[in-house]
Formats: structure tokens, C-alpha cells, sequence
């Protein structure tokens, strides 16, 4: 009996070790876990946690850096740039100083950084032009309208797959021969909208899907005529903004369409002075108003954004860059770029600035 009771003591010893032995070994093994895990876990949070420092972005603090205060190319306004194969291309313009306006450039060059300069060729196919636009689509670059030498207005039609090798879609485009326009591609075509021709400015809307045969949108848009305005696209909508007319102030508005047929102004607070020759972009989900022309004598160089075309907010200061009309904007590596333009002392520019924060 006794020896019995002596084993089932036993038994209760052992397994009384076990369960001490196996809640240890447990402890032990989920601490080694806990060591190796906790490290990477940490890791993790400060890695997303810089992430989402590096990747917020606010706009008011934007300011600008130089890539070259003399770029390669001759001092400029009224030419056009793109981003076209990861690569910046600038076309024609104007050179010499206001107000002569007959040095109109035909040479087209090209940038992988903004600061250094390939010059493609000095007389492109498409000639000396200034005033003119240009867009990229269907997977090539197009130059459209302008004014050529003799101030002779175009609605030419170009294009090209390379910059060496152009294309004419078109030598007289049903819209009149043209300059000041704007065009944008939207809804896989391309547009041309407003500017001024030799009867004076218009506030016609056309549109094409190959670039040589166009239709008319609407003759008579329920924006007043005008030319430098500018039009981006911007949440699946066209925004236009800005514009002037001979002899009078730079316009301070904002109109919508989302068919490029009917327009609507926006009514908001339009806390930009009024002007024209202006760059317009969309850029990290915000629209931006760079620059322009008062409409008589003054370049501005202030910096606007907006998150829905009607509440308008000014960069915290200025850009560094002086005020100028006819600047060109465009977005590469994930930030804006500004070129050339004239300054209010009638004198144009070749340098070439970006957007930090």
C-alpha cells in the first residue's frame, strides 16, 4: 500500500516537472521570437514612418533651385518645351529683345537634366515659329500653329517620333492660321482652343484625333475671345485660365468644361492679379499658376495653387527667378520646371529653374 502511494507521488512529481518544464521551455522559446521579431517590427514602423515624412508634401512651402542660369540655347520667350522619352525638348521662340519680335527661332534642343543642352538641329522642318504649341500624343511630339517670320500666322500641323525627323500632318488646318493658343490633349485628342488670328482674338474649341482633320467643337465658347491664355488638364476636366486682349489688362479667371463644348466660369476667390502668357500645370494633385504678364508692363513671379480650381493659396514667398511673360512650366522627375520667358524690362532669358521643398 505503501509503496502504492509511493509511486503515485512519484508520478504527480514527474508530472508536475513536466508542465514546470515544458511552461519554461515555452517562456523561452517565445522570448527568442519576441528578440528576433521586435528588431524587424521596429524597423518596419520607422521605415513606413519615414516614408510617409518623405513622401508628404506641402505646398505653400514650395520653393525654387537653379539648373543654369545660362542654358545653351539663346535667350527666349514665347517658345514650348515637353517631356517626351524622359528627356526635356524646347522648340522655337523668339530671341533679341522687346519689341523686336523678328528673330523667331527654329532649332529644337534637348535635356536629360535640365542643365546640360543637346542642340537637335537649328532649322526644323516646321521653320521659325514662335507662339505656337506643343503636346505629345500617340506616342510622338506635335507642333502646332504659331507665327512664323514676316509675322505670318500658321495652322500648320507637325510631327515626330525622334525630333530629327518631322512629319506634316497638315500644311492649313480648317482653324485659322494662329498664335497665343492653347492645346492639350484630352480624351485621346488633341485641342486647340482660343488665341488670336489676323482678324483678332478668338474663343473657338477644336479637336482632332490624328492631327490632320479636326472638328469643330464650338465656335463661339462661353469664355470671351482671347489669346495667351492657358488650359490644363486637371481631375479629368479642362481648366482654362487667365487670357488677355489687345490693349487691356490680363484676365483673372477661371472657366470648366468637361466636354470642351460647354463652359462654365468658376466662381470662386481668385486671389491672383489678373494676366496672360502664364504657365498653368497640374502637379501633385494640385493646380499651379506660375508667372505671366499683367497686360501692361509687369512680369510676375509669384507661385499660386489650388486644390479645386476655385480656392486659390500663394506659395509662403515668391519665386527667387525674376517676373516674365511667356515662360514655359512643365513637370520632370517629380518636380516643376521653368524656362526662359521675358522679364518686365523687355530683355529674354535662358536660365532654367526646378521646384524644392
Amino acid at each position: 500500500m505503501n509503496f502504492n502511494i509511493f509511486k503515485i507521488l512519484l508520478l504527480i512529481v514527474i508530472f508536475v516537472e513536466l508542465i514546470l518544464f515544458g511552461f519554461l521551455f515555452f517562456r523561452e522559446i517565445k522570448q527568442i521570437e519576441i528578440s528576433l521579431l521586435v528588431p524587424a517590427e521596429i524597423s518596419n514602423i520607422a521605415q513606413n514612418t519615414e516614408k510617409k515624412e518623405s513622401s508628404f508634401f506641402d505646398p505653400a512651402v514650395l520653393n525654387w533651385e537653379s539648373a543654369t542660369l545660362n542654358a545653351p540655347w539663346s535667350k527666349r520667350d514665347a517658345h514650348t518645351a515637353l517631356v517626351f522619352n524622359d528627356k526635356i525638348w524646347l522648340f522655337g521662340g523668339v530671341g533679341g529683345s522687346s519689341p523686336d519680335y523678328t528673330q523667331n527661332k527654329g532649332d529644337i534642343w534637348v535635356s536629360d537634366d535640365g542643365e546640360s543642352w543637346t542642340l537637335i538641329t537649328e532649322n526644323a522642318s516646321w521653320g521659325p515659329k514662335r507662339a505656337h504649341t506643343s503636346v505629345v500624343f500617340q506616342g510622338k511630339m506635335w507642333i502646332l500653329g504659331g507665327v512664323g517670320n514676316g509675322e505670318r500666322y500658321k495652322n500648320d500641323v507637325w510631327r515626330s517620333n525622334d525630333g530629327i525627323d518631322w512629319i506634316e500632318a497638315t500644311s492649313s488646318a480648317v482653324w485659322t492660321p494662329r498664335k497665343g493658343h492653347a492645346s492639350v490633349v484630352f480624351k485621346d485628342k488633341i485641342w486647340v482652343i482660343g488665341g488670336v488670328d489676323a482678324k483678332g482674338a478668338v474663343n473657338d474649341v477644336w479637336y482632332s484625333e490624328n492631327g490632320k482633320d479636326w472638328v469643330l467643337a464650338t465656335s463661339d465658347a462661353a469664355f470671351s475671345p482671347r489669346y495667351d491664355l492657358a488650359v490644363e488638364v486637371f481631375n479629368n476636366k479642362l481648366y482654362l485660365s487667365g487670357g488677355v486682349l489687345p490693349g487691356e489688362m490680363g484676365k483673372k479667371e477661371i472657366w470648366v468644361s468637361d466636354d470642351g463644348i460647354n463652359w462654365q466660369e468658376v466662381k470662386g476667390e481668385m486671389s491672383w492679379p489678373g494676366r496672360h502668357g502664364h504657365c498653368f500645370i497640374s502637379f501633385k494633385n494640385y493646380l499651379w499658376l506660375i508667372g505671366g504678364w499683367s497686360g501692361y508692363a509687369k512680369g510676375f513671379n509669384d507661385v499660386w495653387f489650388s486644390k479645386d480650381g476655385i480656392s486659390w493659396q500663394k506659395t509662403n514667398t515668391d519665386a527667387p527667378w525674376a517676373g516674365r511673360e511667356d515662360l514655359v512650366c512643365l513637370v520632370f522627375q517629380d518636380k516643376i520646371w521653368m524656362m526662359g520667358g521675358m522679364l518686365t524690362n523687355g530683355k529674354r532669358t535662358n536660365d532654367v529653374w526646378f521646384s524644392v521643398q
